[in-house]
């Protein structure tokens, strides 16, 4: 797999873990298709994800039915999967622990700031995703693959298999998508793509 395709497979998963918004809820189909072109997926899953997109087509109805969702899973009340990695690695569970300080850092490191207007905190999911997105696109092989090992694949071992089990339309489909394509890789020691 090549560095542009690696890159929109890392952006494709960020831009749905993200805070739900008009254009993605749009362009859902196109995110599908990517993941149907570039990686296994068993028949099931796209079938699953496609069923969403006919109940729900591209407009409001879809972009609420996405808020349903992700509101409980990711934002409020007994939050179903803390997309924070902080909190599934520090002692207390609490947002904006060590592991944050840690990925803010490698970012920094990498020439890549985060801003003071940043709406997410540097642990994010989809934060995480995007960072890995930048460093394939600008072939930044080595370090992207250091970050998968000490970030974003231990980060991933914990979230997705929580997204996974709400059984959450999209989300919990993505998560498995996502953790075939990542979490597999690591066990079979393969590299990236």
């Amino acid at each position: 797999m090549n560095e542009n395709t690696v890159a929109e497979l890392f952006l494709s998963f960020a831009s749905l873990f993200y805070r739900p918004c008009q254009d993605i809820s749009e362009h859902l189909e196109e995110l599908i298709d990517v993941w149907r072109e570039e990686l296994i997926i068993p028949d099931a899953k796209i079938a699953e994800l496609s069923r969403f997109c006919i109940d729900y087509p591209a407009g409001t109805a879809r972009l609420n039915a996405l808020w349903e969702h992700y509101i409980p899973l990711f934002e409020t009340g007994a939050v179903e999967a803390p997309p924070y990695a902080s909190v599934y690695f520090s002692e207390d569970g609490l947002v904006m622990g060590p592991e944050a300080f840690a990925v803010q850092h490698v970012y920094e490191t990498a020439g890549y700031g985060m801003g003071e207007k940043a709406e997410n905190l540097p642990d994010h999911l989809a934060v995480e995703l995007e960072f890995a997105a930048l460093l394939a696109r600008d072939g930044e092989e080595e370090r992207l693959e250091e970050f998968r090992q000490k970030h974003l694949l231990p980060f991933l071992s914990k979230i997705l298999p929580l997204i996974r089990e709400t059984h959450r339309p999209v989300y919990a489909q993505a998560a498995e998508i996502l953790e075939n394509w990542q979490l597999n890789l690591k066990k079979e020691g393969d590299s990236v793509g």
